[in-house]
């Protein structure tokens, strides 16, 4: 009969940690979507891993400074059926530049948020979803400046939650996933476009930061099968609209393949990781040093990146479920 119990039991912690394993990932994204076009395409990419479901998107941030930025986000994920994620934006200081698609998928496809002032301040939106997520259990990901992160972590106890902003995210966050740095040295668009909250963000997080550094995604180009989506796709045309739908750097959508396969241990054919620290000048220039015991890992190139880019170019393809 204690045989019998024991078998039970064991049997039972094999399907409680199958089910976990199988649990989707629950990510909160955060991009500046309106310079490059990656950031559409990391969109498509993390909607599709949501549709096959291995992640579940919480909220996102829009960290950049452009006024139809959080419109042209809304319209993506209005199309894709996900009209009502919700999505908080950068109310402080941050980055801000031309878009060559932003105010035209906001024109051209229907969404809800007319603007950036009807969206809540980021920093606030993600104390709130996080406050109601189990301890660990949450990876962020980041493909544009810093300036949400740094904003998250200065945030007082509130009556979202007695915790601080640091304290919330050491207790709720398992890793962030950022693209952003150019390893083992480098000046890097997403850290210097807003130094100073980079600087602080990766100083002060204070759970593991995995970054996907520029010299990861620039070797993989995908968007050029977008001309066989149809036409209807607000990704197929913000492609058109910024390259003529042709081949175009992904560092954006690393970040989310990893942020969601490889943050348990996945994608090991894919990229190897290097443990160390990396630090950040005030003019946004990074550093790499290597360490056994640092709380910072990047990856490194490993398979083709030909071989990446079919499998983002992929996920990118999926239409709405």
């Amino acid at each position: 009969m204690n045989i019998g119990k024991i078998l039970i039991g064991l049997l039972l912690l094999a399907y409680i940690g199958a089910a976990a394993a199988n649990e989707p990932v629950a990510v909160i994204f955060d991009t500046d979507i309106m310079g490059d076009v990656d950031d559409v395409g990391s969109v498509a990419t993390l909607v599709a891993l949501v549709n096959r479901g291995e992640a579940k998107i919480l909220a996102m941030g829009v960290c950049s400074k452009g006024s139809e930025s959080v419109q042209c986000l809304n319209a993506l994920n209005t199309w894709f059926g996900m009209p009502d994620i919700g999505i908080g934006v950068n109310k402080g200081e941050g980055f801000l530049r031309d878009s060559k698609y932003n105010r035209q998928i906001a024109e051209e496809f229907p969404h809800k948020l007319k603007s950036a002032d009807e969206a809540p301040s980021a920093a606030l939106l993600y104390r709130k979803v996080l406050a109601g997520q189990a301890d660990g259990s949450v990876v962020m990901i980041s493909v544009g400046q810093l300036s949400n992160m740094s904003e998250l972590l200065k945030t007082p106890a509130d009556e979202i939650s007695p915790l601080n902003g640091k304290e919330l995210v050491s207790r709720k966050i398992k890793a962030w996933v950022c693209m952003g740095a150019k390893f083992p040295q480098g000046k890097e668009a997403n850290i210097w476009h807003h130094a100073s909250a980079a600087v602080y963000a990766v100083k002060e997080w204070p759970t593991p930061i995995i970054f996907s550094g520029f010299e990861i995604g620039v070797k993989i180009l995908t968007g050029g099968k977008l001309k066989e989506a149809p036409e209807s796709s607000p990704v197929r045309r913000a492609y058109q609209l910024y390259n003529g739908i042709r081949p175009h750097k992904s560092w954006d959508q690393t970040a989310v393949l990893y942020g969601v396969r490889g943050i348990d241990g996945g994608l090991k054919e894919m990229w190897d990781t290097e443990r160390g620290v990396c630090t950040i000048d005030a003019d946004g220039t990074n550093h790499w040093q290597k360490n056994h015991s640092g709380r910072h890992l990047i990856l490194k190139e490993k398979q083709a990146p030909a071989e990446v880019a079919r499998v983002i170019e992929e996920l990118m393809m999926e239409e709405p479920k």
